[in-house]
């Protein structure tokens, strides 16, 4: 199991912290969603052989969830061909 924490672009009202839940727990091997509305970040435990962040990451696109930009080294994104 892993876990990931994944940065909004903004907070949630009611509506879009349960369309974030229904979404990501829609997804073939995730097993927990933890959404912190007014930190803007969620919490997701999932099973890396069935799912990948970056398949997360495209759900919550697709269903218009803003999601701040990916910073080099954070949230799994490291190709880790500069050695960094």
């Amino acid at each position: 199991m892993k876990s990931e924490t994944l940065s909004l672009a903004g907070a949630l009202d009611e509506a879009g912290a349960m369309t974030v839940a229904r979404v990501l727990n829609d997804v073939p091997g995730v097993a927990k969603v933890a959404i912190a509305s007014a930190d803007a970040k969620i919490a997701i435990d999932f099973d890396a052989d069935v799912t990948s962040l970056q398949e997360l990451r495209t759900v919550l696109t697709r269903a218009g969830v803003g999601l701040k930009k990916v910073a080099h080294g954070t949230e799994g994104s490291c190709c880790g061909s500069c050695g960094g």
